[in-house]
């Protein structure tokens, strides 16, 4: 059933309030903190030099020893998430939005100094740890005196519990000071912000991306029968603007056919680069149409994934988990360290016959390497085995997915496949663009005697909306 907000005791309102304050305190100084940092040149070698001559040389008490940093690091780092039992029945797959804000934001303490290895006053980090630890405490307190509700089964407790998660981040994010907006309101940042920046005022900080591959639908419970005609959102929300960046988005009108043979989510995201500094949310809301009558649709599975990033140096392949009562799904996806964007703007065949007479298949992937890896994971732009329709495009082809991810140290490589048949041979061509900050580039390569352009707009990575906003 779908919880009356008027049920919420009082208390427990006046602690999810005061939780909120205190989150946007520290985002805020957070936000400062970084600004100061870059006005004062810190992010370069040569400032952090001035800096610390300059004020070790006046003694005003801001420059503070390693040995300090290190104790105050030590004490940021004991700051637990805590699963949040909030008007949930089950604490494995509890409502821990709230909570995962103490934790971001002593993951943005940390990699404010990894990223520009300041001296950071003493005080403002003893403010840090004393608001982190409170948010702490708030959060615990909501978690003992919290209700559980009351569901008929086990698939209302799966929507329950995605409800009430959304009900948790309009109170936190959704606030007039938050300026978020709503729970369904999708990021509005372009991918190609830096494009036609000049090289030279962009700064180059070390940005870490996830790269998303795929999304399957697994354990498909016997109650259900494939194919499934699935709708509904994929979505992930990383702490730039905390909105939604689409990677599946259906109308009922519009559902996909999955079978068992394919059981793979034909993703259109994301419409630009998820940044990985700090955890990421995943949200998963798919649907069944089991007809003409929309009121005998099925959830198909409603869940999220509280995603922490590798911390090595090396990208790494790994995958998000959700499970559900009707089935379970997996999110193929990899951390890339110190990342731009890539926008494939366009690919066009602009000369020779149809290719496509029979399908293709266009597919890309972040590599440091110019000739093909067949062992490389790619992200998959356009699959089709039928017709890919050329008239009236001018030749572009219709790509589902635009944006990927790409290390700066390597390049980009967009491998493209004509499938032949009978009459018409199969063939393949490979461009490859090294990785830049800004700037857009065209290449060409030959598919079968036929020309096919690749045009790739280059952005930096966006690391936080206020940052652009405040501009």
């Amino acid at each position: 059933m779908q919880l009356d907000r008027g049920s919420i005791p009082s208390e427990n309102e006046d602690m999810v309030e005061a939780l909120r304050r205190h989150r946007e305190i520290l985002r805020w100084e957070t936000d400062l903190l970084r600004r100061e940092i870059t006005s004062r040149d810190l992010a370069t070698m040569t400032g952090k030099k001035a800096y610390l001559k300059r004020h070790d040389a006046d003694g005003d008490g801001r420059s503070i020893s390693p040995q300090l940093l290190e104790q105050m690091s030590l004490q940021i780092k004991e700051i637990k998430p805590v699963s949040l039992p909030y008007l949930v029945d089950n604490r494995e797959e509890a409502l821990d939005l709230l909570l995962h804000e103490a934790h971001k934001l002593a993951y943005r303490i940390q990699s404010l100094r990894k990223e520009f290895s300041a001296t950071i006053p003493l005080e403002k980090l003893r403010l840090f740890h004393l608001l982190s630890q409170e948010c702490l405490r708030i959060s615990e307190t909501i978690a003992t005196h919290g209700s559980p509700i009351s569901c008929k089964s086990s698939e209302d407790a799966e929507i329950s519990l995605f409800k009430e998660r959304r009900i948790g981040w309009e109170s936190t994010w959704g606030s007039p000071v938050s300026r978020c907006g709503s729970f369904n309101d999708t990021t509005t940042l372009s991918p190609m912000y830096f494009t036609h920046c000049a090289p030279s005022v962009i700064a180059s900080y070390r940005t870490d991306a996830l790269q998303i591959y795929s999304f399957k639908i697994c354990d498909l419970n016997d109650n259900l029968k494939w194919p499934l005609y699935v709708y509904g959102v994929v979505a992930a929300r990383d702490d730039v603007d905390c909105n939604r960046n689409l990677l599946f988005c259906r109308s009922r009108a519009n559902c996909q056919v999955v079978t068992e043979k394919d059981p793979v989510l034909h993703l259109t995201g994301p419409s630009r680069a998820i940044v990985a500094d700090e955890p990421v949310d995943f949200e998963v809301e798919l649907k069944i149409n089991c007809g003409t009558d929309q009121s005998q649709d099925k959830a198909l599975i409603s869940s999220t994934n509280h995603y922490i990033f590798s911390t090595s140096d090396t990208s790494r392949g790994d995958a998000a988990f959700f499970f559900g009562r009707s089935c379970s799904a997996n999110l193929s996806l990899e951390t890339l360290h110190r990342a731009v964007q890539a926008t494939i703007l366009s690919i066009r065949v602009v000369g020779g016959v149809p290719l496509f007479e029979f399908g293709g298949r266009v597919a890309c992937s972040s590599s440091t390497e110019e000739s093909a890896d067949p062992t490389c994971k790619q992200v998959v732009l356009l699959d089709s085995v039928e017709k890919i329709p050329e008239d009236g495009l001018d030749g572009y082809l219709p790509l589902l997915r635009n944006v990927v991810s790409v290390q700066l140290e390597g390049g980009l490589k967009v491998a493209i496949q004509a499938y032949g048949g009978s009459s018409h041979p199969s063939g393949s061509g490979l461009v490859y663009f090294p990785a830049q900050y800004c700037n857009v580039n065209q290449r060409t390569c030959l598919v079968c005697g036929s020309q096919v352009e690749v045009t790739v707009a280059w952005s930096r990575l966006v690391k936080d909306k206020m940052n652009i906003l405040s501009r």
